[in-house]
């Protein structure tokens, strides 16, 4: 379901927030780079390639994680 923890309801959440009902409002779509973290652990990062080079955001995430 697209609430639920499986793969769909994660990338849902971390794509687009999960819906209007959800945390949709919680995006800044007009960010070239968003960390994404949820209550229940959900976790991802969503950037724009074209402004930030992917090699970097996976330098950084590779850190963090």
């Amino acid at each position: 379901p697209p609430g639920g923890r499986g793969p769909e309801g994660v990338a849902a959440q971390v794509l687009h927030g999960g819906g209007a009902g959800a945390n949709s409002a919680n995006r800044w779509w007009d960010k070239t780079l968003q960390l994404v973290v949820g209550q229940d652990g959900t976790c991802g990062a969503l950037y724009d390639p074209a402004v930030i080079d992917g090699a970097a955001v996976a330098e950084m995430l590779d850190h963090a994680l």
